[in-house]
């Protein structure tokens, strides 16, 4: 039986082109397509997909929108993401997320159809240009190591704020999301700056990437 494949990529060029190579593969069928965020999850819960292709810039909605409905609705569901250099810190998210596979916009249809194939063995695969990034901000991370404290000195809630807090999210977005009142979010947000020796959220979001991965490897590490 063919694996259905769902395609998220809003270049329309770009995404004839994967559709090409894909369809190159007697054992893949696009089951659909979309260069929408939002038209994705519509299109993820009604067609069931045996994979998903996803680009990580979109339109309407971020691409990490649409990995994390996927992972909460169907963890066991594969995902390739669809990236370019100049998306990092997306990446990041994306491995937080559960994302399997990271192929980088404009590789060779091998390329491509290698993400797929360990994707749907549940493996891991990553373009080479990607993984030599992946080092490089990994050691930038661990150089911001050595002048902040590490995340295991927040409780679960207080993790659960700084996630909100990097992705952009408001004090009463906060507060909606986790049930609780205003002025408790900003009494974890003074406790989270104390412990971590920063002087306010936009010190925190400027170390998004070195956040990201500190839970990344908490969550390995489960």
């Amino acid at each position: 039986m063919k694996k259905r494949v769902l395609l998220v990529e809003d270049d329309e060029l770009l995404r004839l082109g994967l559709k090409s190579i894909i369809q190159t593969k007697k054992e893949y069928a696009i089951e659909a397509d979309t260069a929408s965020g939002k038209q994705a999850i519509r299109l993820f819960d009604s067609n069931h997909p045996d994979i998903v292709l996803l680009d990580l810039q979109l339109p309407d909605i971020s691409g990490i929108e649409v990995l994390r409905h996927i992972k909460r609705i169907a963890p066991e569901i594969p995902v390739v993401v669809l990236t370019s250099h100049e998306e990092n810190e997306l990446l990041f998210e994306a491995l937080e997320w559960g994302a399997n596979c990271y192929v980088l916009k404009g590789a060779g249809p091998e390329e491509l159809l290698l993400g797929i194939h360990y994707a749907l063995l549940n493996e891991m695969f990553v373009s080479p240009k990607l993984a030599k990034l992946i080092v490089e901000a990994y050691l930038f991370v661990n150089r911001q190591r050595k002048s902040l404290p590490p995340l295991a000195d927040l409780t679960v809630r207080e993790k659960e704020i700084v996630r909100l807090v990097i992705d952009g999210k408001k004090s009463k977005e906060i507060a909606d999301t986790l049930f609780i009142s205003v002025k408790t979010v900003h009494k974890h947000r003074s406790n989270i700056l104390e412990k971590l020796g920063l002087n306010n959220l936009a010190d925190l979001r400027q170390r998004k990437m070195y956040v990201l991965t500190e839970m990344l490897e908490e969550d390995l590490t489960e």
